[in-house]
């Protein structure tokens, strides 16, 4: 962890000796020269990847986390809770990641000239898979082959790849960066791993897993080849193998620059009185199944009544608010997440009389009064912090990976690996993001009952996947789509839902105007029968029903 702080801060010095006009004026290094190298290229991407307000604000809470019914808001964070359609934020996440890949593919460039640079060269192809994935999971075919070079190379219209195509090219780019790896040679500057050779190979096979899994249902027998591929040149083994860079106590400044050296999700959650909560599908399924992990992630929180009469007294981020869950549960019953398809300003149907009355506890010896956008849950005070480090993938993702292949009969145990994966994910978020354990913990009962009592093992597997992604949202809304878990009721009758759905969910972001109006001729084939619409399957998915309940 001291090596971790160390290069992190020597990122944060660098940092400092830029303009924050730019997020480009970042890739200066001050000590050498004036351009840009791999390390520092590297570097930047590591940290900005998650430490990125806007992209994490309008796509990871506004559309991924809240379609899947993860979080719900008062407005501004949880547009895709009710499907509302807003250009304006579906194109931060496109903008960001090219930005991202343009920067790794100056690395690559950089890096290919000097054979002693064989580890930057590798780990920035590992990064830049890995984004592109998550770019073409969010929209479906987008510019890959010709996406990473448009700018640099004058085409400003690239041509639109077909996602079979580049699903095809990660697993090859993955083989050949893993090859590349030498633990011979340096790597510094590394914000994930800080320069373990081994762990980005596990990495990258582990990558290869989860890519290889998103097939299942378009080319089972690559999805098994892959997996058994990955499995076999080594994945992650255990919680000091994950993925993850350690965030700064940096938010957003003042003058309105952007800052990426604190984590981008908290410092949506930290931002003014935006309030995010727990909605219920998500937080019902922990407490309905007696999931240790509930009391680890949500609690309730308000304010003492002289100073509840402002909103953000009483988030739970604030030091202002209080944390009353044992207080409230005595009093009123079990805690609760929002309804889903809600903003938090509207009364969901079913809601209590009461709903827009104040309700009270006492806690050291004062009154809490707990106003109506405040009677469920939120994310507790410590995961809320600016710090907080970012999970790229986890070890316990890998153990489900593993599960489901056992499950699928391509070897070893399904059970077994489930309960690694449980066990890992309550370790991950006490050793990892800092959570407060669970001294009420048994958790070896609750991964008997709940794999015991749930008859489709799938199921059981995907719902923890679920669970596992509420820090990996993007992940979450990928795997939701690619086995149906959870099921969910979509939003059909709000003000603000998108009608073209005709009764549906989302399954894709729509690509972004700048597209659609200056690179048409290009996207016009990739497009669903000429529409931009975002209730299409991407081709991994090919489904727009899966996981959709219908039923009363």
């Amino acid at each position: 962890m001291k090596t971790r702080k160390y290069l992190l801060g020597l990122l944060f010095v660098a940092l400092s000796f830029a303009s924050c006009s730019e997020f480009d004026d970042i890739n200066t290094d001050p000590t050498q020269s004036t351009e840009a190298n791999p390390k520092s290229l590297i570097s930047t991407v590591q940290i900005r990847y998650s430490g990125d307000r806007e992209t994490q604000w309008r796509s990871l809470a506004a559309y991924h986390m809240s379609i899947t019914q993860m979080i719900s808001d008062g407005w501004t964070v949880s547009h895709g809770q009710v499907y509302k359609l807003d250009p304006s934020y579906m194109e931060f996440m496109w903008k960001a990641s090219y930005r991202n890949i343009l920067d790794l593919r100056q690395a690559i460039d950089e890096a290919e000239n000097d054979t002693s640079m064989s580890n930057y060269l590798a780990v920035a192809k590992i990064l830049k898979v890995m984004i592109f994935a998550q770019l073409t999971d969010t929209y479906g075919d987008i510019p890959y082959f010709e996406g990473a070079t448009s700018v640099t190379e004058g085409n400003l219209k690239p041509a639109y790849d077909n996602q079979e195509d580049i699903y095809n090219d990660f697993f090859v780019e993955l083989k050949a960066a893993t090859a590349m790896l030498d633990a011979s040679k340096s790597l510094d500057g590394d914000l994930i791993f800080q320069g373990d050779v081994s762990k980005w190979k596990k990495f990258a096979n582990s990558l290869r897993l989860r890519y290889a899994m998103r097939l299942v249902n378009v080319d089972l027998s690559k999805a098994e080849a892959e997996s058994r591929s990955a499995i076999q040149d080594g994945v992650m083994t255990s919680i000091a193998d994950a993925a993850y860079v350690d965030h700064g106590n940096f938010s957003v400044s003042t003058s309105g620059a952007p800052e990426i050296r604190g984590n981008g999700f908290s410092q949506v959650q930290n931002f003014s009185e935006e309030i995010i909560v727990g909605c219920d599908t998500y937080y019902g399924y922990m407490r309905d199944n007696l999931d240790p992990r509930a009391k680890m992630i949500f609690g309730m929180y308000a304010a003492y009544q002289e100073e509840a009469t402002s909103r953000y007294n009483s988030k739970s981020t604030t030091e202002t608010s209080v944390e009353i869950s044992t207080e409230y549960e005595a009093k009123y019953g079990p805690l609760e997440g929002y309804a889903p398809g809600y903003f938090l300003w509207e009364s969901p149907e079913g809601a209590p009389s009461d709903i827009w009355a104040p309700r009270f506890v006492e806690k050291n010896g004062k009154t809490v009064q707990i106003n109506k956008f405040f009677k469920s849950v939120q994310i507790h005070r410590e995961l809320t912090r600016i710090d907080l480090p970012a999970i790229y993938q986890s070890y316990s993702e890998v153990e489900l990976w593993l599960s489901e292949a056992a499950q699928r009969g391509w070897g070893g145990d399904a059970k077994s690996h489930y309960a690694n994966a449980v066990r890992a994910n309550v370790n991950e978020l006490v050793a990892i993001l800092g959570a407060t354990p669970n001294i009420d913990l048994d958790l070896d009962l609750y991964i008997e009952n709940l794999w015991n009592n749930t008859a489709e093992k799938l199921e059981a597997i995907n719902m923890q996947h679920y669970m596992n992604n509420f820090y990996n949202g993007i992940e979450g809304y990928a795997n939701w789509r690619r086995s149906g878990y959870p099921m969910l009721k979509p939003k059909t009758d709000g003000a603000y839902t998108d009608q073209t759905l005709n009764g549906l969910i989302p399954r894709r972001l729509p690509y972004p105007n700048t597209e659609m109006n200056f690179n048409r001729e290009n996207l016009e084939t990739h497009l669903d029968n000429g529409v931009n619409f975002w209730g299409a399957p991407v081709w991994w998915d090919g489904d727009k029903m899966r996981g959709v309940d219908l039923t009363d």
